[in-house]
């Protein structure tokens, strides 16, 4: 009986353990103050390393309906980038980005709308976009963009504000308490705004 007792806290122990690890966000899209989609941020630590998922979902006309899923999946060791791989799926077409660690460099297979980047990198990453939903970035000047593989600038342009120019697209963030609140986004396709619900 008590060794059954034991086995049982220890599984609800490790389950709670697991929970506590987990940070949720959601968010809604919105395009012209219309709302066209959902998005979901999660970050999972297990011991040193940190999995980030970002996942949304949106319905917009453009000269007709699109409808898009994107996935943003990206693994850190500590405060290494270890790989990401960023997916598209739409009505117009899937692309799919990704970029890993192999033991010398980075390999980048970058493939989104209008945009392709095949390269190696060896200079350390530290911080990439996805970082963002989930903390300030506080002495942060540069970023990895995940889906276009190459570095973006991150500027602090008043407190709890940032910009970040990803490929000609300024992107621009609103913190509160380290928090992140509120982008807008600056798109090939469309501009749209993400609002973190309350």
């Amino acid at each position: 009986m008590r060794i059954t007792l034991l086995l049982i806290v220890i599984l609800l122990t490790g389950i709670f353990a697991q929970l506590a690890a987990q940070e949720v966000h959601d968010y809604e899209i919105t395009l012209a103050g219309f709302n066209i989609g959902e998005m979901q941020a999660t970050k999972i630590q297990k011991g040193d390393t940190t999995f980030f998922l970002l996942k949304s979902e949106v319905s917009f006309w453009l000269f007709g309906r699109i409808n898009l899923d994107y996935v943003t999946e990206v693994k850190y060791v500590g405060d290494t980038f270890i790989s990401s791989k960023v997916q598209s799926k739409s009505n117009r077409g899937n692309f799919l980005s990704r970029i890993w660690w192999d033991g010398d460099l980075y390999q980048i297979r970058a493939n989104s709308y209008k945009y392709e980047n095949n390269d190696q990198l060896a200079q350390a990453i530290t911080y990439s976009a996805v970082k963002l939903f989930y903390e300030e970035p506080k002495g942060i000047s540069k970023m990895m963009a995940e889906n276009y593989g190459k570095f973006a600038s991150v500027e602090r342009t008043g407190e709890g504000q940032y910009t970040t120019l990803v490929e000609g697209n300024k992107n621009r963030y609103w913190y509160e308490n380290g928090n992140m609140q509120r982008v807008s986004m600056q798109s090939p396709i469309k501009n749209y705004i993400i609002q973190r619900k309350q």
